[in-house]
């Protein structure tokens, strides 16, 4: 099997294994890094996907935002949006009941939501006139 190469940080011709043993005791790296890296690589695995993605994929992100300081939100505000995407794609038309109860939200949050929804759609497939 040969040794994968890729190109890290601008530096081509990288091998993945050495990059894996860099991880020592007299070259440690940042600990948002290492947390970063373990669960990039723990949802590559879950996913059935080859974890040596996990060291390109924290390349990529040290590239973007490499030294600058920034808020990371929760995900709350993206975990909301996943929801209403269920609910849009569960909603038949003469559900409303059953999907309040299921995301345990009102009925009136569910019509928002499918108001919303559709306000999406509309406009994504009709352009506006003014």
């Amino acid at each position: 099997m040969t040794e994968q190469n890729l190109d890290m940080l601008g530096f081509d011709d990288v091998s993945i294994e050495a990059i894996k043993d860099l991880d020592t005791e007299d070259c440690r790296w940042p600990e948002a890094m290492r947390q970063m890296y373990d669960i990039l690589k723990h949802e590559l695995i879950e996913a059935g996907v080859s974890e040596e993605l996990a060291i390109r994929q924290l390349s990529s992100i040290c590239k973007a935002f490499g030294g600058m300081q920034f808020y990371l939100p929760r995900g709350n505000q993206l975990a909301n949006e996943i929801k209403h995407l269920h609910i849009w794609n569960e909603f038949t038309g003469n559900n409303v009941t059953e999907l309040s109860r299921k995301y345990d939200v009102s009925m009136q949050h569910i019509y928002r939501v499918i108001a919303k929804m559709r306000n999406r759609e509309v406009k994504k497939r009709q352009h506006d006139l003014f």
